[in-house]
């Protein structure tokens, strides 16, 4: 099934980061900042690295360059 669907402000968390978990083909991620975010108490790098292990195409699409602390997570999760 594929859909596209506008969310925004603290949906994120709630919508988005519950689906990005149970992603079984594509992900695409769109954002203006790629933050340091963690999901259930692990980074959400690790969670992308996971589905990358798994097969899933995940794509983020980032307006500038992450942040110091996303850089030193994928230092630990190489994807």
């Amino acid at each position: 099934m594929s859909f596209i669907k506008y969310i925004a402000d603290e949906s994120h968390y709630k919508e988005v980061l519950s689906l990005v978990g149970k992603a079984k083909q594509t992900v695409w991620i769109g954002t203006a900042d790629i933050k340091d975010l963690y999901v259930d108490d692990k980074p959400f790098l690790a969670l992308i690295a996971s589905l990358l292990k798994k097969g899933v195409e995940v794509r983020l699409i980032h307006a500038k360059e992450p942040g110091t602390a996303w850089q030193v997570l994928q230092g630990l999760w190489p994807t």
